[in-house]
């Protein structure tokens, strides 16, 4: 027949090369020759009708019905297929050279497609991480959906235990941290913000299976969950009266924690949102964080890498507007301060003698508006408006003057102008410079401000630095984006940001000396304690964005548990910001003026 036959022949436990016999040569011999080939080495065995040797079991009977199935399949597949006669002439033709030739080629193609395709894949990491780099590893069109948050609670105790104002017995994780949790996820998963939320839930006791489910069935769809409980370190402890040592449970250092799961999440995530278990974060708050780290991004990316003094020891030549360096923005974050909102004004009300900084509200400058335009106060349904279901006596819908602060006042503050934007008209060209950074740290690296008492309206009170606690307005928690905690992590903190903890910053891998506060609270992040990272917080005092610096503690003990003089109403602080403000942009004109 015309059709090329097509012989495959097992010998010694080799696939011997197909042999394909053109039909000009069954024209010129019935028998049926050919060349079988070692695929292994790619030479001639030899030529005949069959391969005979001692080594082929069944002998030329069986190499004949080989032969005959061999032949029938490749008529099948060529009746199939009729571009396969076509090769198989072709590939005779073509001397054995050229064959050996095209199989090498063949290889080294795969090799280089293979090395083309890693590159490739190497080049869409790169500019993913170059577009984290430009926007804050931020925002959901650079990465091509929705942003990933992590979202990770730590929680010490099931029920509270009476102490620093709270309930005694009061199931707090069912009446305090599901109601604020499954607040809090959604609103961050609304179509409004379109985040894409997993939990982390960090316990100090062991949550019971009944709890879970619980938790587990309330889930949104979509949202992750997983549960370390039982979460506390175990660590040595020293015994006063005895001097040595044993080992015990350490829940001061639960709060540590989520650093590990940090370290094993970080990946996986574009943005971690840590917090204590009563604290309300809402979508509203993610999504400011993220707009403003962006902004500071960009921001950074321009600055000089240059030396830049701002003169900090010197409040009244301090610099408040102006360049700032690469090593200042580095150190740039957007920052928070917790507030309660006020149960029972009579029985633990707001303190009735604000500081010497007089309120103003009119923010017509700001929005364009005309010189009638309203007042503008603080948005409480952003930071306090809540949803929780069960709700044991949290009011739904406080009043702006019902929004207190206890942590901080005007004193502790500067205002900065920040470089221009290349945003037209952005919102965060005045920022208040919020307190913490200064030791271990390089003065040169601070940044300056507009301090509130540069007009000297606390008299001769020297301009408060460092972290002193009842000023230093800790967050209850931190948010940072990935690439933020990468460059926390490899160099602007004194240790690292995520485990290991090593000597000689930390001792006992972090366990000793380090409080809750250190770790959860936001010391280290914010302060240049021994470990400490010395960054930055800002907060922005356009009207728009002011309230979405405030988070809601919901716990709403600290009312009951502090002085009457410490609760300062968040309203009032918003108006002092905005005289500082204005009187910080007279000062600028006024030394533009002289310069000029």
């Amino acid at each position: 027949k015309d059709a090329p036959h097509f012989i495959t022949v097992e010998w010694n436990s080799r696939t011997l090369l197909p042999c394909v016999l053109a039909p000009r040569h069954i024209q010129r011999t019935r028998s049926l020759t050919c060349s079988f080939v070692d695929w292994s080495t790619m030479m001639p065995l030899s030529s005949g009708r069959s391969r005979s040797s001692s080594n082929l079991n069944d002998g030329d009977a069986e190499t004949g019905k080989c032969t005959k199935r061999a032949h029938a399949i490749f008529l099948k597949l060529q009746r199939r297929i009729p571009f396969l006669k076509k090769a198989a002439e072709v590939a005779l033709r073509v001397p054995p050279r050229w064959r050996y030739a095209f199989v090498l080629l063949w290889f080294v193609w795969k090799i280089v497609l293979t090395i083309a395709l890693v590159f490739l894949f190497q080049k869409t990491v790169r500019t993913r991480g170059s577009a984290m780099t430009t926007n804050g590893g931020i925002l959901p069109e650079t990465m091509g959906g929705p942003t990933r948050v992590l979202y990770i609670i730590t929680t010490l105790a099931e029920y509270n235990n009476g102490l620093r104002a709270t309930v005694k017995d009061q199931d707090r994780l069912g009446e305090v941290l599901i109601p604020i949790m499954f607040d809090n996820i959604n609103s961050m998963i609304s179509p409004r913000f379109n985040l894409q939320v997993d939990v982390f839930l960090i316990c100090g006791y062991e949550l019971k299976e009944q709890r879970e489910e619980y938790i587990r069935s309330r889930l949104p769809p979509g949202v992750g969950l997983q549960i370390w409980d039982d979460a506390s370190p175990l660590g040595y402890e020293k015994h006063k009266s005895k001097g040595n040592q044993f080992v015990s449970l350490n829940t001061r250092a639960l709060s540590r924690q989520h650093r590990y799961v940090i370290k094993d999440k970080i990946d996986y995530y574009d943005a971690f949102v840590v917090f204590e278990d009563d604290m309300r974060i809402t979508g509203h708050h993610v999504q400011h964080f993220l707009e403003m780290s962006q902004e500071l991004e960009k921001m950074r990316l321009r600055a000089p890498k240059i030396t830049i003094n701002d003169h900090v020891d010197d409040p009244q030549s301090m610099k408040f507007f102006g360049d700032m360096s690469r090593d200042q923005m580095d150190r740039l974050v957007p920052g928070f301060v917790r507030v309660e909102v006020l149960l029972n004004e009579t029985e633990h009300g707001a303190q009735q003698h604000l500081d010497p900084i007089p309120l103003d509200y009119d923010f017509n400058d700001v929005l364009g508006g005309s010189g009638d335009q309203q007042e503008v106060h603080i948005d409480p349904s952003i930071c306090c408006h809540v949803n929780m279901e069960p709700n044991i006596e949290t009011p739904k819908t406080p009043k702006a003057e019902d929004v207190i602060i206890w942590e901080t006042n005007v004193k502790a503050f500067t205002l900065r102008e920040l470089p221009t934007s290349p945003t037209p008209r952005s919102k965060f060209d005045w920022a208040v410079v919020m307190l913490g950074p200064g030791k271990r740290l390089d003065q040169k690296k601070l940044i300056g401000g507009y301090w509130s008492g540069r007009e000297g309206a606390f008299g001769k009170m020297d301009r408060p630095t460092g972290g002193p606690p009842d000023l230093i307005a800790q967050q209850g928690g931190w948010m940072a984006t990935r690439e933020q905690i990468l460059r926390l992590n490899s160099g602007l903190c004194q240790g690292s940001f995520l485990p290991p903890f090593d000597e000689p910053v930390y001792y006992e891998d972090g366990q000793q000396s380090m409080n809750v506060e250190f770790w959860s609270g936001s010391y280290q992040f914010f302060t240049g304690v021994r470990g400490g990272c010395n960054m930055q917080r800002l907060i922005s005092v356009h009207p728009d964005h002011f309230s979405k610096h405030l988070l809601y503690h919901v716990a709403n003990n600290k009312q009951r548990q502090l002085k009457r003089e410490r609760m300062l109403r968040a309203d009032h602080l918003f108006g002092q910001f905005n005289t500082v403000r204005k009187q910080a942009i007279r000062a600028k004109l006024e030394l533009e003026s002289a310069q000029a």
